[in-house]
């Protein structure tokens, strides 16, 4: 059985689809999974067992009766424990909610369940999906950090305990964990995904991410995923686009490649290995170029820091006046950095936002994505951090799409990852992109767990 769970979502879609396997079977076998490595990777926090057989059971008398959902139907994912479930705990990574149990569903968490997903629990998330690390170990080396916040979301795809998971990004959150653990990760554009039933940590920076295995993968789940939600005021209701079908456009791109600001922070192996995978690309038939990020984007890190300060602050006022000293004395810094942000600097801050977004977008539409490293290295040993997130901040800041994909192993035998950064709702473009660029780096190497 547990040879199943090494499957792709699409390839375990399309046996679900054909009658090869059934949705017991794919529980059965990422159950089966995570029963051996759990105890050294520590990537979940709730396991639904009953539940997660219970649903399958149902999802396998559906496609019985001839009802068929789609590519998501019978499929066993992961959610980081900062959405809503209903009836599931949801403990946000502190010990103020070890035991609240949410009465309602995150919209994405209801959406998936409309498409026939199982859920089989929630992964590991970092004390309010911030700063205090997770017990989550990386699967490529356990004594490395997984990243985080998503930590557990990640580590349980690159472990093949699920074929997907949802976690969040509001710095680096997605992008940084996906490249350390040899995933892929997107960020979608701010307003595509609601992040209702997502508890916030800074209201204009939280992103819903994604993590799978392959570009695929993550177009299906984003398929699900997107569109408008009237209980989530930044949700921009666009028409979404098929991004499945989308991938047939895949094509030699023309990439954006940003050394300045990157270069200076990456190790040598990393801005070694970005530039071999640049060239490797254009040698494949992609148009590469060097651009630059936009003036406005002077001051954008601290900018970031300040305004992340600031809305966790607010976001947090009332539950911290009660609980302070349940809080880890990251998150206590952390708030108490932000009750700290005048409102006049505040404004300055949104203000500074607006230009950079309005900047990065008009770059990013003179190509099909810029190109960067995902991470200035691999990730680091130990567990007192979850690593640099400094390269996922234009795309997080600015509210503009972004994508991890794996393309090699350092030195160590760590994964290095590339970032892909796109235009304000160009995701179905640069899915496409992505699939074109998985295709030639041709990534196939996994985690040496067994």
């Amino acid at each position: 059985m547990t040879a199943l769970s090494t499957l792709t979502l699409s390839a375990a879609a399309e046996q679900i689809r054909t009658g090869q396997v059934s949705p017991v079977d794919l529980v059965r076998a990422c159950l089966e999974r995570i029963d051996r490595l759990e105890s050294r990777l520590q990537a979940w926090v709730t396991l639904d067992r009953d539940g997660a057989l219970a649903a399958a059971r149902y999802h396998e008398a559906e496609i019985q009766r001839g009802v068929y959902r789609g590519p998501l139907h019978g499929i066993p994912l992961g959610l980081k424990d900062i959405f809503y479930t209903a009836g599931l705990k949801t403990t946000m990574g502190s010990p103020i909610y070890a035991d609240f149990v949410p009465d309602y569903d995150a919209t994405v968490v209801q959406f998936l369940k409309e498409a026939g997903a199982v859920i089989l629990g929630k992964c590991q998330t970092t004390e309010f999906a911030a700063l205090a690390p997770s017990p989550t170990r990386n699967p490529w080396n356990l004594e490395h950090t997984p990243g985080g916040s998503s930590s557990g979301s990640a580590a349980a795809v690159a472990a093949s305990m699920c074929y997907g998971a949802l976690g969040s990004q509001t710095y680096g959150s997605t992008i940084r964990p996906a490249a350390y653990c040899g995933c892929v990760g997107l960020k979608p554009t701010y307003g595509r995904v609601s992040t209702f039933g997502m508890f916030a940590l800074a209201w204009s920076l939280d992103h819903v991410g994604i993590f799978a295995r392959t570009v695929t993968d993550v177009a299906h789940l984003l398929q699900v995923l997107a569109g408008d939600d009237p209980r989530d005021p930044a949700c921009v209701p666009l028409p979404v686009p098929d991004y499945v079908r989308g991938l047939d456009a895949a094509q030699p791109p023309r990439l954006g490649l940003v050394r300045k600001f990157f270069w200076e922070k990456a190790d040598e192996e990393t801005r070694k290995h970005t530039e071999a995978v640049a060239a490797r690309l254009a040698r494949a038939g992609a148009r590469v170029e060097e651009v630059q990020l936009p003036a406005s984007f002077a001051g954008v890190p601290e900018a970031h820091f300040a305004m992340l300060y600031a809305e966790s602050a607010a976001s947090h006022r009332e539950l911290y006046a009660q609980h302070k000293a349940r809080y880890s004395p990251q998150m206590q810094e952390l708030v108490e950095k932000g009750l700290t942000v005048s409102g006049i600097d505040y404004v300055a801050l949104r203000r500074h936002q607006q230009r950079f977004r309005h900047d990065l977008d008009a770059l990013c539409r003179t190509v099909d994505a810029l190109l960067t490293p995902a991470t200035p290295a691999p990730a680091p040993r130990g567990f007192a951090t979850t690593g640099d997130p400094t390269f996922n901040g234009p795309a997080s800041f600015s509210g503009l799409p972004s994508l991890g994909l794996p393309s090699g192993l350092s030195a160590d035998g760590l994964p290095l990852g590339i970032q892909l950064v796109s235009a304000a709702f160009a995701e179905e473009r640069l899915l496409a992109v992505g699939k074109w660029c998985e295709a030639v780096l041709d990534f196939r190497q996994t985690p040496p767990l067994g």
